[in-house]
């Protein structure tokens, strides 16, 4: 069929004759143009992204002696990018933390200590004759006299400052102070510098005038300023005002016409204190010269220039000084150049001279990176006394390979350095960190302690006696730099025991994954295993060579000993007991005999304890308690005591099973007839009617025995508790229905009995037995009850004071075996308690002020659980020993953070001590050179190390366990042990990437070590005879569960390079798939694949790139290319008949200094989202976009963080106890955080994405759906204008209530400001809910909408605000729980 139509053509009408199919044809392809159009405009999903830091980098660029408290307590202050730790130096020579801050939201650009010794001084003398003064003046009036005759006490103000110089141009002044309940916390003020400065890097130089009257900040080129700052009398009359304070009095800029190198404030004549000099050396027109600025104290500032505007010239050789040292005699300093070192004098007359020293070459140590001079990075001045002061300055320089020279001037001398020596090297290298304390040993010998911060290895303490080499009291960790990071991931369809044996028991815990990083440089270098915990310091350590059973420590109780003599050691073995007395000083152990002690030692012992003015012990066979000088032993047969004669048991003999000891009350079990009788014994000793036997006092006995109960069931555990009522007794049992609590008033009659079902919640979480039970009470007037079980469970209860009744309930999982409870009684923050299962030892807290009647669940949602890491200052690699059990040692006075435990483990006596706060422990295995990369191979289950060694190229197979190298290279065809294979071992040469590739043909795999280096060499590389490596792993499992605390030797892994390319650029990446490999050289892409029947590698496809790849991943037909320069490429692999061809699909229209890439599968998108990180510290995460006209990688989320992320890492690290489960009562439905998670991320069952920097920052992210982002986003809005949460880098502006998903930054949530939102309970101030004002409840109203969304909609929608503050809280604690 066919019709005409007019066209008008040209001016013109024409008809033409169309038939139908031209017509339809033409609208079809309209229709396809439509489509087309329709799909460009295709929405990616929103998804956003929660970034927060797991463990933060633990690099220090400066460490400052500091008097923060008064002037007999030694605080260090190790200052680095983001944080501040003081520490203090302790009478045994360790510095220990005290405090740490980490919320300045900006770099640190800079510090120094302010505020003078002397004034303190002064005024201390001031006070103390004011208080004098009042004592004397006597009123008549007792009432007055008694109010005059209080003293003043001391002043608030400390003795010193830190200054720290923010990269916000703030200058901010800390001190410290200490709150009501005793705990210490920072005090800061600030200062900002003028606008003209904040575009020049101010604060790249900072410096303090000698008498801290005087500071200057000098930008990096250009301007400086001389702040006045106020005296400490000022600062005094200040602070009544409030806890800020203003420091800076007045200010002035100066003017400078060139680059600022160096500056310092130099030290005046002693009888010329007000007169202050700056000297600043200035790079004008590429040379250098020196300004000098004098003034008086007082002047005005806008009066104070320069004495020349040119300065003085520096000869050649001095142009570019390493360091400026300011000496304190005659106002001259030393020049430390590269080459050469000189002291200055005569500047103030106009003619600075120079006269050198140290003119010989000092050969570099084994330490020094690099091939050049090692350079001199650091000094110390120790601290002298005043005569010796006066004449004589002594000096600290230490060089980066590790040398140490010691410089001491004379003004006395002509020549002026009196001496300069070498002392010796630190072992480690020297970062920009050194600081220099005054210390006395134990044995009164003096010497100056070094104290050095590592910027490529781990660092330490160092003590410098006279005559004598440096030698290393302290080491102190240190993982910078990062060079890669390693998962080591366990059979997840398997359960472990903690001696790695399999449990066949579905509800068995799995093991998280372990992580491992390579880092270092040089022979320090070592692979560390992040762990996240309590640390504990191993101290001295005993082998009694009797397996012991328990602990206990009590004071020491014998009239032969000194009253300081220590502690007793009370040890239950098999069929008897032991004591140990512990010396004073903690630095002996020795074993007493029945004479030299009073407790019972023919029996096992059960329980013992210290309570008010008795100790009390109980054995199988007996109770002994002391009471001063006195001591009375209850036989067994005094200790049955009935009610009737029917309840006299019969049968065998009857023993003690279990006891529990409280104030002047003893509880005890004894079992007979298949009835268990619970019984209480109220011992009293007078004071009067002492007997004298045997030179040793004893009493009558005028006890109260009797029984409680009389209970059918088998009882497992038992414990006292303490209400308003009185103390009670609590039963654990068990029957063949439930588990049984039966509370028993022990002063009164009354009981109450719960059963507990075997399952907890709706989820039935397996119970078993309880075997430890402890209480804690709650301002509340409730209690907690702490039930650790036979399956490794701890199930936490508040139970009502008065009616007995369950209110919460809370379990958690810390193994898989029977998990001890033990609580510490000299715990000040808060309830502390320590759980040993799995052979490991667990710290569990309890914040019971948050336990308010309003919010009784916020007390069970605080208990915070980490695992104590055992740690040996001379073993960095320390397997952890299986502690069997945990005693607390009562404090020793040796600090404020005194915290000591006795760890039982087999035979061995173990002593830590333990830190205050949660940190990274890390464990370090040495590998004697540089590492670059690093895997864990699953076959082999070995970490294996590409690194360079003596300077030559090399793999190494580390046990993770052991840390034994258990690499053996060979000679591919004569198996001969070779240096290194085929293909390795070329100087400086590195390895780029490396993976292991599992090769399946025919039903076979083959798995291969693929490596690549700089030097434009692939290696596949074999493992020889991999039969033999599967059999020795086997029996190594079998000896390690068949005998405790054995360790197998595995045998060495022989390895060959069994094929190898060579090209002339560097290989870059490789990656394998299953038919062969993929891998750059310079920008080409090339596509190998093996053939097995002429067993070598053909070319496939080939590919330019635009940059080229530094990684490369393969996954089902798609290669994953991230240029170093034009950030990620997608292309295609692509089979046709036999052929290989790479097609390009996607890539980012962004260029980028790309590091690394993931691919990351969520539910909500329905392709892989990438993330991408880079080099100026941002990740980005980008989206596939398909079927469009330009296929594009979108942009989803992009992140600005303050380090560079170098490796992405998926892995399953979250501690066996994340899972938390909170009930109402015991058999209601439970709330479990893992049950609050998103769309996106179900915490429960997804890995964890980690990412590691170069400086050792570890950090975790977590992806959000839209609805959560926009609940955390808000919260983050009033966070970021906040000046209690962000102190230093808060907006003031208006509250924005819409929420922007442009541009991409905004989907960035900042977790560590919600961490400090969380920690500080600041959601009530951010949320305004005390404001009466329209914007607040607007705020409030848009708060409870998104909560609500978030929540889906799970919440009531009449809450209370404190309701809904509270899920807030909870939602907090999900996405913000601990990751390791």
């Amino acid at each position: 069929m066919a019709f005409e139509t007019s066209t008008l053509v040209n001016g013109e009408w024409t008809t033409r004759t169309l038939d139908v199919d031209t017509v339809l044809r033409h609208y079809d392809q309209k229709d396809k143009e439509a489509t087309t159009t329709f799909m460009e405009v295709e929405s990616a999903p929103t998804i956003g992204i929660l970034t927060q830091t797991v463990i933060r980098s633990p690099l220090v660029h400066w460490i400052l002696p500091v008097k923060l408290k008064d002037l007999e307590t030694q605080h260090v202050a190790f200052i680095g990018d983001e944080f501040v730790q003081i520490k203090e130096l302790r009478p045994d020579g360790h510095l220990w933390d005290v405090l740490r801050k980490e919320n300045f939201g900006a770099r640190i650009r800079n510090a120094r200590v302010v505020g003078s010794v002397k004034a303190y001084e002064e005024d201390m003398k001031l006070e103390a004759t004011q208080v004098k003064d009042e004592d004397d003046d006597v009123s008549m009036d007792n009432g007055e006299a008694q109010s005059k005759a209080q003293p003043l006490g001391r002043s608030a103000l400390p003795p010193q400052f830190l200054l720290l110089q923010l990269h916000t141009g703030d200058s901010v002044f800390l001190r410290l102070h200490q709150l009501e309940n005793g705990k210490l916390a920072f005090i800061s003020s600030r200062h900002r510098v003028t606008k003209p400065m904040l575009t020049l890097q101010p604060g790249i130089h900072l410096a303090v005038d000698p008498s801290s009257r005087y500071m200057a900040i000098g930008c990096s080129e250009r301007l400086l300023t001389i702040y006045a700052l106020h005296s400490r009398d000022q600062l005094k009359e200040q602070s009544p005002m409030g806890p800020e304070l203003r420091h800076v009095e007045s200010e002035s800029i100066m003017s400078l016409n060139g680059l600022i190198q160096k500056m310092e404030f130099l030290y005046p004549s002693p009888d010329d204190e007000g007169h202050t000099i700056l000297l600043v050396l200035v790079v004008i027109k590429g040379k250098t010269r020196m300004l000098l600025y004098e003034w008086e104290t007082g002047s005005d500032l806008k009066q104070i220039h320069a004495h020349s505007n040119k300065g003085h010239l520096l000869e050649q050789s001095r142009q570019m000084p390493l360091l400026l040292i300011p000496l304190t005699l005659k106002s001259s300093f030393i020049l430390v150049c590269e080459d050469s070192m000189a002291v200055c004098q005569g500047i103030l007359q106009g003619s600075p001279t120079f006269i050198d020293f140290n003119n010989r070459i000092d050969v570099p140590t084994e330490l020094h990176h690099g091939s050049g001079r090692p350079l001199w990075t650091a000094w110390a001045r120790p601290p002298r006394l005043p005569g010796y002061a006066r004449v004589r300055d002594d000096i600290y320089i230490a060089r980066e390979d590790g040398l140490i020279k010691f410089l001491e001037i004379d003004s006395t001398e002509d020549e002026f350095v009196k001496a300069d020596n070498n002392i010796g090297e630190f072992g480690a290298n020297c970062g920009t960190a050194l600081a220099c304390l005054d210390f006395e040993t134990q044995h009164n010998k003096s010497g100056d302690l070094l104290v050095t911060g590592g910027d490529s290895c781990p660092s330490g303490t160092y003590l410098n006696e006279a005559r004598k080499i440096p030698t290393l009291t302290q080491p102190i960790p240190n993982w910078s730099p990062a060079h890669d990071l390693a998962i080591m991931s366990y059979d997840k369809g398997k359960k472990y025991l903690a001696n790695d044996e399999v449990r066949n028991d579905e509800n068995a815990p799995t093991k998280p994954d372990r992580l491992f990083a390579c880092v270092g440089k040089g022979i320090k270098s070592s692979i560390v295993e992040f762990r996240y915990g309590i640390e504990g310091k191993l101290g001295l350590e005993m082998d009694y060579e009797i397996p012991i059973l328990q602990s206990w420590v009590l004071p020491q109780d014998s009239n032969e000993l000194e009253e300081e003599s220590g502690s007793i050691f009370l040890l239950s073995l098999g069929d008897h007991s032991a004591a140990l007395l512990l010396s004073s000083d903690a630095s002996d152990i020795m074993e007493l005999d029945v004479t030299s002690t009073r407790l019972d030692l023919r029996f096992r012992t059960i329980a013992a304890a210290t309570q008010e003015q008795y100790t009390i012990q109980v054995t199988e066979q007996s109770i002994v308690v002391i009471y001063g000088t006195q001591c009375h032993v209850y036989e067994l047969e005094e200790l049955l005591h009935f009610e009737s004669r029917l309840d006299v048991p019969s049968g065998l003999d009857p023993m003690i099973h279990d006891a529990a000891i409280g104030e002047d009350v003893v509880i005890y079990t004894v079992s007979r007839g298949g009835c268990t009788y619970v019984q209480v014994l109220c011992p009293e000793i007078p004071t009067h009617d002492i007997m004298q036997i045997d030179d040793s006092s004893t009493s009558p006995a005028r006890s109260s025995i009797r029984t409680v109960t009389k209970i059918s069931c088998q009882v497992t555990s038992l414990t006292i508790g303490q209400v308003e009522a009185g103390p009670f007794v609590v039963i654990a049992g068990l029957d063949e229905e439930s588990i049984i609590l039966s509370f028993h008033s022990i002063h009164t009659a009354g009981q109450r009995i719960l059963r507990i079902p075997y399952s907890f919640g709706d989820e039935e979480i397996p119970l078993e037995s309880i075997v430890s039970m402890a209480t804690a009470s709650l301002p509340s007037g409730n209690f907690l009850l702490l039930c650790g079980t036979r399956n490794g469970r701890v199930l936490t209860l508040e139970i009502c004071g008065s009616t007995l009744e369950i209110i919460l309930s809370r379990c958690d999982c810390i193994g898989a075996t029977t998990a001890i409870l033990c609580k510490d009684e000299y715990s000040h923050s808060g309830d502390l308690f320590f759980v040993s299962c799995d052979s490991k030892v667990c710290a569990l807290t309890i914040n019971t002020p948050e336990a308010s009647a309003t919010s009784s669940e916020r007390c069970l949602r605080s208990l915070g659980i980490n695992q104590v890491w055992l740690t040996d200052a001379l073993k960095p690699d320390l397997q952890q020993p299986k502690i069997t059990s945990i005693a607390r040692l009562p404090p020793n006075g040796l600090s404020s953070a005194d915290s000591n435990l006795l760890l039982i483990a087999g035979s061995q006596l173990l002593l830590a001590e333990l830190s205050t706060q949660p940190k990274a422990v890390p464990r370090q295995i040495s590998i004697k050179g540089t590492p670059t990369r690093l895997l864990y191979s699953h076959t082999l289950e070995v970490l294996i190390v590409a690194a360079s060694i003596k300077g030559g190229s090399t793999l190494l197979f580390i046990d993770p366990d052991t840390g034994e190298d258990l690499s053996q290279p060979v000679d591919q065809k004569s198996k001969e042990c070779v240096e290194f294979v085929s293909g390795l071992g070329n100087t400086n040469e590195r390895v780029f990437r490396m993976f292991e590739w599992p090769y399946t043909k025919d039903g076979k795999t083959w798995n291969f070590i693929i490596v690549s280096t700089d030097t434009g060499r692939l290696l596949i590389i074999s493992v020889a005879d991999q039969e033999r490596v599967r059999d020795d792993l086997l029996r190594a499992g079998l000896s390690h569960r068949e005998v405790e605390n054995s360790h197998h030797t595995r045998s060495k892994i022989s390895y060959y390079t069994r094929h190898k390319f060579k090209c002339a650029e560097p290989v870059y990446s490789v990656t394998g798939f299953a038919d062969g490999l993929l891998w750059c050289a310079g920008e080409n892409l090339f596509c190998d694949v093996l053939d097995l029947g002429e067993k070598r590698f053909k070319r496939a496809a080939q590919h330019q790139l635009p940059s080229p790849a530094i990684d490369l991943s393969y996954n089902n037909g798609a290669i994953y290319a991230l240029t170093k320069a034009h950030s990620l490429e997608v292309l295609r692999l692509v089979a046709t008949s036999g052929d290989f061809q790479i097609v390009r699909t996607h890539g980012d229209p962004l260029s980028r200094a790309s590091l690394h890439h993931a691919m990351v599968s969520l539910p909500l998108a329905n392709r892989p989202v990438h993330l991408v990180s880079d080099k100026l510290c941002s990740i980005v995460g980008l989206w596939p976009a398909y079927h469009t006209k330009a296929d594009t990688l979108v942009t989803l989320f992009e992140a600005e963080l303050s380090y560079s992320v170098l490796r992405f890492r998926a892995a399953d690290c979250r501690p066996v106890w994340d899972d938390v489960r909170i009930s109402k009562g015991i058999n209601s439905n439970t709330n479990g955080l893992g049950k609050m998670g998103t769309e996106l991320q179900d915490p429960r069952k997804r890995s964890e994405l980690l990412g590691l920097s170069i400086t050792g920052v570890l950090s975790h992210y977590t992806f959000l759906d839209f609805k959560t982002w926009q609940f955390l986003r808000f919260l983050i809005n009033l966070a970021i204008r906040s000046p209690s949460l962000c102190e230093f880098t808060y907006q003031d502006d208006p509250v924005p209530l819409d929420l922007a998903v442009e541009p991409k930054l905004m989907m960035h949530v900042d977790g560590d400001i919600l961490k400090r939102c969380l920690e500080g309970r600041s959601l009530e101030n951010l949320l305004r809910v005390s404001h009466d004002t329209a914007e607040a409840r607007k705020i409030f109203e848009t708060f409870c909408e998104l909560l609500q969304a978030a929540d889906c909609g799970k919440l009531e929608n009449n809450a209370t605000p404190a309701a809904y503050v509270d899920q807030a809280y909870a939602f907090l604690e999900l996405f913000l729980r601990p990751v390791l």
